[in-house]
């Protein structure tokens, strides 16, 4: 291995920064150029927006592998370990993989020749290594998240994907992608390219629908409309089941935006199969029924009832809440919560903690991004009569626990990075536990 790697590959991508240069593809295109451009090779749904990617890249994956294919799912960020990343046919990239494929693709940023101050970054590296990845793995299909954005996203250097996906679109990451919905609409609406079809989440802002259905006819692409009436049968903590074109699904995933991610995922395989993909509708039930994402309102424990959900920003505090509303208004709550600064975090504290009996206050591990407990306790105090500033996600964690009744339930939102800790913490306890 390149001895410019230091311990571990991960150890090393995470060395390279958030940040690289100048806004723009041209350093992921050196890059891929050096290495054989393997992307070109590899067939893609492609998908941007605010809110549920995710969760719907993971119900594509699901259904598609249910189809028959063999289908790289590259996601971002992870949640407790880095390899979550990048999975083939569900599995994680193995660790022997990726530090081999990390000192190649080290070796080709070597030989790069950038503009001054510019270097390649984590994620142009992780994007870059991934598609070697599938290449090699011979993937038929990719499903393809975006990080941030989408006309400098590293991503964006696919040639014509299958469908493009534009889940729905709220403010987020402002500093980078403007400070309108309709600007960030044009930023990930800028995936879109020629002759590929495009399915546009239900539920898209005004000022997007607009700034999207315009990039699609600038680019030549086809909007795929496909629409089809679902009739709710249940939505409760559990997951849902509904009937969509005389079938029925169910969907292990509460939450009724996930039902609208559910709807987008389908709409997408109709667009696939109109392309020739061959997707039984047998497949797409085996599927749904079997897509789970962590930190998706995700069921840790029973007893208290304990939820994690990676809701970050505005617009997904308010999908969480209406959850909260419709399926957990009989339980007494009590909300584990941490941010980070660059959020709209005084509009998600504020939404938390009026709902809460009781709310920890904590701070994620994320570097100088995490925002101070005591601020976030000092918000919660305006709203709840019951407000612990706990510092680190373990003693809120604790406190929470001890203080919580069998039929409460623990709620522990606010950051991914949030929840990647709480997932350790829990699985730690409950492995003591056995």
């Amino acid at each position: 291995m390149n001895t410019a790697i230091p311990k571990t590959a991960v150890d090393y991508i995470h060395s390279l920064g958030r940040f690289s240069g100048a806004p723009g593809l041209h350093r992921i295109r050196a890059l891929c150029a050096a290495l054989g451009n393997p992307q070109d090779g590899l067939k893609f749904v492609h998908l941007a927006g605010t809110n549920g990617k995710g969760s719907t890249a993971c119900m594509l994956d699901s259904v598609l592998r249910a189809a028959g294919y063999h289908v790289g799912l590259y996601t971002s960020p992870y949640l407790v370990q880095f390899h979550e990343r990048i999975r083939v046919d569900g599995v994680m990239i193995p660790d022997a993989d990726l530090t081999r494929l990390s000192a190649r693709v080290a070796q080709a940023c070597e030989g790069l020749t950038l503009p001054e101050g510019e270097h390649i970054g984590e994620f142009e590296f992780t994007t870059a290594l991934a598609f070697l990845y599938f290449a090699e793995q011979r993937c038929d299909i990719v499903v393809l998240e975006t990080g941030l954005g989408g006309r400098c996203d590293a991503t964006n250097i696919i040639l014509a994907p299958e469908v493009c996906v534009i889940t729905p679109i709220s403010r987020d990451h402002m500093a980078v992608l403007g400070d309108t919905v309709a600007k960030i609409a044009a930023e990930k609406a800028a995936i879109i390219k020629p002759a590929c079809a495009v399915v546009c989440a239900e539920g898209q802002p005004d000022e997007a629908l607009p700034v999207i259905r315009r990039a699609c006819d600038a680019a030549g692409a086809v909007w795929y409309a496909g629409m089809q009436e679902m009739q709710l049968l249940r939505c409760d903590i559990m997951g849902s089941a509904f009937v969509r074109g005389g079938q029925g699904y169910t969907i292990p995933m509460p939450g009724r935006h996930q039902l609208q991610n559910a709807q987008t995922a389908l709409r997408t395989l109709a667009a696939l199969r109109e392309r020739g993909w061959n997707i039984p509708q047998e497949a797409e039930v085996r599927g749904l029924a079997r897509a789970r994402m962590p930190g998706r309102l995700e069921r840790m424990v029973d007893q208290p009832l304990v939820l994690l959900d990676g809701a970050h920003n505005a617009a997904g505090v308010a999908a969480l809440t209406r959850t909260v509303d419709e399926m957990l208004k009989m339980r007494r709550l009590l909300v584990v919560m941490g941010m980070v600064k660059d959020k709209e975090y005084g509009e998600c504290i504020y939404e938390m903690s009026r709902r809460a009996d009781v709310f920890f206050a904590c701070a994620p591990e994320a570097d100088t991004r995490a925002l101070p407990a005591q601020t976030a306790a000092a918000i919660a105090e305006q709203h709840c009569g019951e407000v612990y500033d706990c510092h680190t996600v373990e003693r809120a964690i604790e406190l929470a626990l001890e203080k919580a009744a069998p039929r409460d339930c623990v709620l522990v939102c606010g950051s991914l990075y949030l929840i990647g800790e709480a997932e350790k913490i829990l699985r730690t306890r409950q492995k003591a536990a056995e």
